[in-house]
């Protein structure tokens, strides 16, 4: 019903921006024409990324579903600047304004820059310890006190991400018992977040001097 209404919204705005862009053509009113178009991009890209939002949001937004609809935000924008861009230096170009054309280049070229940027941070989102992966070995760590292992959680996930910079290598070690990484490990785990320690160094502690 959400989805209906958003899509419904949308058809609306954009032939809002149609009727004005048309009306203005028999008035010859370029300014209508301009707010016509942009209503028309407006309502396009409004229903595109909200029917994406809601499409990926489900019950919870993952960090894949955050990264698809960055990527997805990104790219319409950039489209519709450069789509502006290539208009007005198209306009400029039949009107002999050099002016004109260079504005419009700039836009394409800003766009394609920022765009390119933009994409490619958000394509990191998903590397590395993600909270959503910090979470899953926060889980591992309580499940682990049924096979007799019990640890500080806080601090076991500390030290996998100091041990392990790659997520993929401490999922390797905890799948593969036989390269005997995992028995080191939670050997090594025994003594560093004994179950009941402190979940702190004590030497990141400062001291303080009571005034009394």
């Amino acid at each position: 019903m959400k989805l209906l209404a958003i899509l419904l919204l949308s058809i609306a705005g954009m032939y809002l921006g149609y009727k004005l862009r048309k009306s203005s053509k028999d008035n010859d009113n370029e300014r209508f024409s301009i707010y016509g178009g942009l209503t028309f991009l407006i309502a396009l890209t409004g229903g595109i990324l909200a029917t994406c939002l809601f499409l990926l949001k489900g019950e919870s937004s993952t960090i894949e579903n955050k990264m698809m609809f960055r990527l997805i935000f990104i790219s319409i924008i950039g489209f519709m600047f450069v789509f502006l861009g290539v208009r007005l230096a198209g306009s400029a170009k039949r009107e002999g304004n050099k002016l004109g054309q260079i504005a419009g280049l700039t836009w394409v070229l800003v766009a394609c820059f920022v765009g390119g940027m933009m994409i490619t941070k958000t394509t990191k989102m998903n590397k590395g310890w993600t909270s959503e992966r910090q979470a899953q070995v926060m889980s591992s760590c309580e499940g682990m006190a049924d096979q007799g292992n019990s640890f500080n959680c806080p601090c076991y996930v500390r030290e996998v991400m100091s041990t392990f910079k790659d997520p993929a290598d401490y999922n390797k070690a905890m799948e593969d018992e036989s390269s005997g990484k995992k028995a080191a490990f939670i050997a090594q785990m025994d003594n560093d977040c004994p179950c009941g320690g402190a979940s702190f160094d004590e030497s990141e502690v400062e001291s303080i001097d009571l005034p009394f």
